[in-house]
């Protein structure tokens, strides 16, 4: 299984955790800030992991879409409109791979 193999499977894990804390009865803005923070630990986690070039690939593409390097803050995304459970559902969806050729992935 390749790194992104592995990472994709963590992201989607997340939902797991999702079922767990909507389980225990948190309230959507708790599930959202927590599965989000997993997701970014997640996502440096793997960046690190993660030879170059692609990683700085990786990096630039990030600043470029959310203005810092280790992706969308909870603010932004509220900025952007999103609500706490379109916030939960992006934190279990993998984004797309870049600056990787398909075979290479």
């Amino acid at each position: 299984m390749s790194l992104r193999d592995r990472y994709e499977a963590a992201v989607r894990g997340l939902t797991d955790r999702v079922a767990a804390l909507r389980c225990a009865g948190l309230p959507p803005e708790a599930i959202a800030r927590t599965v989000h923070a997993e997701r970014r630990r997640l996502a440096l986690l793997y960046k690190s992991l993660t030879p170059e070039p692609y990683r700085s690939r990786i990096a630039a593409r990030t600043i470029r879409v959310y203005g810092n390097p280790q992706g969308p803050s909870i603010a932004f995304l509220r900025a952007q409109g999103k609500t706490w459970e379109a916030i939960i559902e992006g934190a279990t969806r993998p984004g797309p791979p870049v600056g990787l050729d398909a075979e290479e992935r």
